[in-house]
């Protein structure tokens, strides 16, 4: 079944540049934790709150925080990982394969 989620209209470049910057500070408090558990899978987080979900599926983490905060554009992070889509590469920490 296929959703639509209404949005705030979209943010500008300077804005995503902060959003990104707020959401990576938010992540390395917890990244930590987060990577012990949860490698691999995905963290969307709320930077104006700071409340954050962890959900193995991107899509999943994405609907779960739009239920929780209508309206809200979440910046999502794949635990472990510099990118959510990648070609290759490696983890942050310890040199694994991805």
């Amino acid at each position: 079944m296929e959703t639509t989620i209404p949005r705030k209209k979209l943010p500008t470049k300077e804005e995503r540049a902060k959003i990104g910057k707020a959401a990576r500070t938010i992540y390395e408090r917890l990244h930590e934790a987060l990577e012990k558990e949860h490698w691999g899978e995905y963290v969307a987080i709320n930077v104006e709150n700071g409340d954050y979900l962890v959900s193995a599926d991107q899509e999943d983490a994405t609907e779960q925080m739009h239920a929780k905060y209508p309206g809200l554009l979440p910046f999502i992070i794949r635990i472990g990982y510099r990118a959510v889509y990648h070609f290759g590469g490696t983890g942050i920490n310890d040199g694994r394969r991805i």
